[in-house]
Order: C-alpha cells, then sequence, then structure tokens
C-alpha cells in the first residue's frame, strides 16, 4: 500500500510541474488551473530539490586552513626573518581516501594544511600533493587514514547560461553555507595578476561567493560538480559579493589535469616562445587575413618559435591543422601540445603563406618541494609597465624585480639587492624568465644535486651584470 501511495504522489507532482510549465507558456489559458495550491506545491518539489543536492555535497565539503611562511616584500615595516601566514578556504573531496581539490591560492607556499570535515570537530593534518598554477587548481591529501565522503565530479562542457548552479564552501569561516543561483556566462577569460597569462573557459555564477567559498565546489542540480570557486569581482573597497563570481570549470581537460596532479607529478604544457596579440581591422587589411589569426608581436631568442623560423609580424593562421580563431585559442592550443612534439604552423608573412615545422618547448613547471622566499631569503615580483617606469629600465621587457633580500640568506651572499631585475638564467642554456612562477620553477629545476649553482642574469640601473645564486640545500 505504502508503494502505491508513494506512486500516486510522484504522478500527482509530475501532472503539476507539466501544468505549471505549459502555464509559463499559455498564461491566460491556464491561470486558473494555477492556483495557489497547485503553486506551492511545484514550489515544495524545488525545495526538495535543493534540499537533495546539499545532502548529497554538504559532507564532501571541507574547511582547509593554511599556515604559510613568506618573505617580507619591499613595503614591509619588516624585515630579514620569514613572517607567518594563515589562511583559509574551502576544498571537495573527490577520492574516498581523502584526495582533496582545492585551489592553489588556498595552500601555496603552506609549511602546514589541516582538513576540517563538514560538522567535524578535529583539524585533520593533511599535505600539498601538487599545484598547478596556471589553473589554480591543486591537490591536497587527508593523511589520517579512513574512507571519506566523496562528491561526483561532473561536466560543464554542456552547461547554460540560465541553468542552475550552486555553490558550497566556508565564506568568512561559516561552515557548510549552500548558496543558489544561476550560471551567468560561460567561457570567460580573465588575466592574470601579473599579465602573464589568462583563466579560460571559466564560468561565471550569481550564486553568492565571498572570501573563504576559495576550492568550494560549484555543482548542478543533478548534485554534480561542475566547476571550483575561485574569483569573485568586488568593485571599490568591498570584500563581499555582488553576484558576480567565477569557477574554474571541470571537463576533459582540467580532469585530465586533475588526475595528473592527484599522481604527484606537474602539469606539463608545450611553449613556442612568441608573444601574440589580436588583429585590428586595419592590420587585416595590411596583412591580408580577413578572419581568425594571431599577430605574433614579439620572439623570444632561444626559443622553440625563432628557432623554427617564426618572425615577428607573422599572423599564425593555423596550428598543426586547426584553423586560428582567436589569441586565446591558439594559446590554448599550444599549452596542450605535449612537450617535444613536432607541429607544423601556418603563417600569413607579407601577405603570402609559409609552413613552418617547430618542435614545441615547455613550459618550466614547479617541483612540489619548489625553493621559494622561505629558503632563499629573495622576495621578487613580476615586472610590470609600473616597474619598468619606476625603476627607469627603458629596453628590459620581462623579468621579475626584487623586492627584498633577508641578510645572511643565500639571496644576500650571491649579492643580489632590491631593485634588480632578474631576466634570465642559464648561459648557453638560458631561459628568459617571464614571470614569478618561471624564476622559481627554472631556478628550482636547476637546483640539482650535483649543480653548483645558477648565473642569473640582473638589470641594474643601467649596467647589465651577471651574478652567480649559489646551491640551497633544501633538507
Amino acid at each position: 500500500m505504502e508503494s502505491v501511495s508513494l506512486s500516486v504522489r510522484r504522478l500527482r507532482l509530475s501532472l503539476t510541474l507539466f501544468v505549471l510549465f505549459l502555464g509559463l507558456f499559455s498564461p491566460r489559458l491556464f491561470a486558473a488551473e494555477i492556483t495557489p495550491e497547485v503553486a506551492i506545491s511545484t514550489l515544495e518539489a524545488t525545495q526538495v530539490g535543493f534540499r537533495s543536492v546539499h545532502n548529497k555535497i554538504a559532507p564532501a565539503v571541507v574547511s582547509i586552513a593554511s599556515r604559510m611562511e613568506v618573505a617580507p616584500t619591499a613595503t614591509s615595516i619588516l624585515s630579514g626573518a620569514p613572517q607567518v601566514q594563515n589562511a583559509s578556504g574551502s576544498g571537495v573531496i573527490i577520492r574516498e581516501d581523502g584526495i582533496v581539490l582545492t585551489n592553489v591560492h588556498v595552500v601555496k607556499d603552506a609549511t602546514k594544511v589541516t582538513v576540517k570535515l563538514n560538522g567535524g570537530e578535529d583539524d585533520l593534518p593533511a599535505e600539498v600533493v601538487q599545484l598547478d598554477s596556471r589553473t589554480d587548481l591543486a591537490i591536497v591529501r587527508i593523511t589520517r587514514p579512513g574512507k571519506y565522503p566523496v562528491a561526483v565530479l561532473g561536466d560543464a562542457i554542456d552547461v547554460q547560461v540560465g541553468d542552475w548552479s550552486i555553490a558550497f564552501g566556508n565564506p568568512f569561516r561559516l561552515a557548510s553555507t549552500m548558496t543558489v543561483g544561476v550560471i551567468s556566462a560561460t567561457g570567460r577569460n580573465l588575466p592574470q595578476d601579473d599579465g602573464s597569462f589568462s583563466y579560460n573557459d571559466l564560468l561565471q555564477t550569481d550564486a553568492s561567493i565571498n572570501p573563504g567559498n576559495s576550492g568550494g565546489p560549484l555543482v548542478n542540480i543533478r548534485s554534480e560538480v561542475i566547476g571550483i570557486n575561485f574569483m569573485i569581482y568586488s568593485p571599490g573597497d568591498s570584500a563581499g559579493s555582488v553576484g558576480i563570481g567565477f569557477a574554474i570549470p571541470i571537463n576533459e581537460y582540467t580532469k585530465e589535469i586533475i588526475a595528473t596532479l592527484t599522481t604527484g607529478k606537474p602539469v606539463e604544457r608545450g611553449r613556442l616562445g612568441v608573444s601574440v596579440g589580436p588583429l585590428s581591422d586595419v592590420m587585416r587589411e595590411q596583412y591580408g587575413v580577413p578572419t581568425g589569426g594571431a599577430f605574433v608581436e614579439e620572439v623570444i631568442p632561444g626559443m622553440p618559435a625563432e628557432k623554427g623560423g617564426v618572425l615577428a609580424e607573422d599572423v599564425i593562421t593555423d596550428y598543426n591543422g586547426t584553423a586560428v580563431k582567436d589569441v586565446n585559442q591558439f594559446v590554448r592550443l599550444i599549452e596542450r601540445t605535449k612537450p617535444g612534439s613536432l607541429v607544423t604552423i601556418q603563417v600569413m608573412r607579407k601577405k603570402k603563406v609559409e609552413k613552418l615545422t617547430i618542435t614545441v618547448g615547455a613550459i618550466p613547471v614547479a617541483a612540489k618541494n619548489d625553493l621559494s622566499a622561505k629558503n632563499t631569503g629573495l622576495a621578487v615580483v613580476t615586472l610590470s609597465p609600473e616597474l619598468i617606469t619606476r625603476l627607469g629600465a627603458t629596453g628590459v621587457k620581462y623579468g621579475v624585480v626584487v623586492t627584498d633580500v633577508a641578510a645572511g640568506t643565500a639571496a644576500d651572499d650571491a649579492g643580489l639587492r632590491e631593485g634588480d631585475i632578474i631576466m634570465s638564467i642559464g648561459t648557453t642554456d638560458r631561459v628568459d624568465i617571464r614571470n614569478v612562477d618561471d624564476f622559481w620553477a627554472e631556478l628550482s629545476k636547476r637546483n640539482t644535486p650535483t649543480s653548483k649553482g645558477q648565473l642569473l642574469r640582473i638589470k641594474r640601473g643601467t649596467r647589465t651584470i651577471m651574478i652567480t645564486f649559489p646551491k640551497i640545500d633544501t633538507k
């Protein structure tokens, strides 16, 4: 009898939703049928749906606390020994043995990480497995053995504007918070703070996301994780949500990245060594490219593009058989190419088509135990146009600027000074430094047991000098 009653209730609910659906498209025809009771019944059904999502997802959402040692910056009133900072954020368990997916900025440079389960009392010990700064995805492992609740990773490929979106996390340290909204936009591309690369294909939502939500899941009404919350837009001095939040999409590409990070390996990405930009209408007429393409603004010396014959002012129209639609798509095609692969590119040069063959290089990747400010005594920031002007570094296009050198450290022994611009590492195998991640990754990679140190090419005032940076003992 109970099962018959349940079937009747389900049939009644289905008929109610069907009537309401028709009423949305023919309000005058069906106004009489949509009684207050019908409307309330429909809202109750929606409410049950949201409760179901919460009950499935919330147990897998965790809060993450990180303790970080950071070197003081140039503007800090302190100097010398590293400072300690605490950070907090969210994460979601994606494997029963305690594998947690979160953001890089929640755990980067952490010397201690703890995880607290939803409703739990204990701070569980955890460790950072691996990071990927270019997607801001990170994997943390709960080190206490156990079988943990998990959330299912979905796929954002079919997500459309107007779809329900439900955000989970710990905003302002308020544990296990759920907010509801819709997908406001898809395919957003936002530049990283220093302009060195862009976060691509982001989901935008008006579900409330605030400080502390970083690393938490964005889910659909089927209780599938379709994104990882990581950024909000807050104009002025506001630190809270104004209804513009962004999430890293869960799709085939990011699932591959997550799988790689879970093994402890860094993600390898292809690199050509060119700076590219869009074409204006005038440029299209002058260069003979009516649609698509990526304009080569600069070719970096010694990199694969130069070795393959790419020239400044070329317009790249095809990459390994795929038509280049715009700059963002071109960059993604390169990054998703395995380093060492042989590719063909087609360029328009002086209104003539040229075909080139290039061996793809690799973007420097950071090892798990990166050298950093805490064990070198060196603090750096990516060179920006503002810093170029402030330092009078005319002609310098890229590099990192030394903002602090702690006394008695390796950086101090090397003779580095505040205001120095580190432009490259190495001599015959020189690698130009484009940003902070490049610098730490390349320095770490070269800090091998057999290394005696590395040569840094420095811009100091009007002089270009070479400085030897000593080998660092990371034990």
